[in-house]
């Protein structure tokens, strides 16, 4: 079966577990502070912005602490998102505010937001789809004037670029994943951007069970000169939620390797939009502004018999999905509202394979099987 999303990991990977075994230390240590500062650098960004966590999902319901939703909040969040995202609202008691997005890129856009801010506008948790970026300036824009707080969701945008700034770290907090089928993996993983120092204290103080961030327990208590090093005390409840050097050490040699996976998805993007552009019953996804920089984690087509694809793909051993799920549509989130765009691509969109490890015959036959399905319909 050749698979929708998929991991490459090699020796190096392996090799790296092994030292990190070797050290006797497979807690958070030098591994994730390097980590974190390897993976700012590529946003040429103070390290002190960023934090490691155990998965984007985590980092999500962060931001409900971090940012105080209650019950007199109101998040909008685009109806084509992870589910997380309507959760770490809900979970706070905070009003989840669905907005519609566009039919073509599926991002929520300036107007779609601004037809649901009301008073009670607390913020926005944006989500780049597929590693595209949303179209940030009039995002922006609208949320400055209304004091709204934006959170970006760049699960899938770990190096999309949006007019030279990076995706995460445009708004107010940004957050990706490294599960096992995003575009680097560290097993499970996350990382978090704030904008705020403050806010960025608070968040490492949750995600370490509440200690002060400056404050040496343990061992360490010695070096700092306690007499009894065992004690300490907690300035907030937390949680913990932290990153160890395992998954640390696989994440370093998959930065090494980004650049690489990144350039082979773009080409099997290309391979794509060039080879199926004939298909007029296909419609793919629309072409980058040249201001916009992708990560490609998604190609997605459109078309009437969506499902009728999906399955003779399936049926001859390549397996597509569709991301994501609409908000409204989980009767959990409890939505009455209408979502015209979101109820037609989760219809009629379909997510084909695109990882690095596809290799050209894989693509080749996967546009054949399209092409297939086309003549016998």
């Amino acid at each position: 079966m050749i698979n929708v999303f998929q991991p490459e990991l090699s020796k190096e990977e392996l090799q790296a577990i092994a030292k990190v075994f070797s050290s006797n230390w497979i807690g958070k240590g030098e591994q994730v502070k390097q980590f974190e500062e390897k993976f700012a650098a590529m946003f040429q960004i103070s390290p002190d912005h960023f934090t490691s966590t155990t998965c984007c999902t985590e980092a999500l319901f962060l931001a409900s602490e971090l940012f105080n939703y209650d019950s007199t909040s109101e998040i909008i969040v685009p109806d084509i998102s992870f589910v997380a995202a309507g959760s770490s609202v809900l979970a706070k008691h905070a009003k989840l505010v669905l907005c519609d997005v566009d039919p073509r890129t599926l991002n929520a856009t300036a107007d779609s937001i601004k037809e649901k801010i009301s008073s009670k506008t607390k913020a926005v948790i944006l989500n780049h789809y597929g590693g595209v970026p949303c179209e940030m300036e009039p995002i922006a824009e609208l949320c400055r004037t209304k004091n709204i707080l934006i959170i970006e969701d760049s699960a899938c945008a770990i190096r999309s670029f949006y007019k030279g700034r990076g995706c995460g770290t445009i708004g107010d907090m940004g957050v990706w994943s490294f599960d096992a089928m995003k575009a680097i993996c560290t097993g499970d993983g996350g990382m978090i951007y704030l904008k705020s120092p403050e806010k960025m204290i608070n968040a490492r103080e949750f995600l370490y069970l509440g200690l002060p961030v400056k404050e040496k327990s343990g061992m360490d208590g010695v070096k700092a000169g306690k007499a009894n090093w065992w004690e300490y005390d907690i300035r907030r409840y937390g949680r913990r939620a932290l990153m160890n050097n395992i998954m640390a050490s696989i994440g370093l040699e998959q930065l090494n390797k980004l650049n690489r996976f990144l350039h082979r998805k773009k080409e099997i993007c290309e391979t794509y939009m060039q080879e199926l552009s004939s298909l007029d019953w296909l419609v793919l996804p629309p072409p980058l502004p040249d201001y916009i920089e992708s990560s490609y984690y998604f190609f997605w087509v459109q078309l009437a018999n969506r499902d009728g694809l999906a399955k003779f793909l399936y049926e001859n051993g390549v397996y597509t999905t569709f991301r994501y799920w609409p908000l409204h549509k989980v009767k959990l989130f409890n939505s009455k509202s209408r979502f015209p765009n979101s109820d037609y691509v989760s219809k009629h969109t379909l997510n084909l394979p695109l990882h690095q490890s596809l290799s050209d015959n894989d693509v080749a036959k996967i546009i054949e099987l399209i092409f297939q399905y086309g003549r016998q319909q």
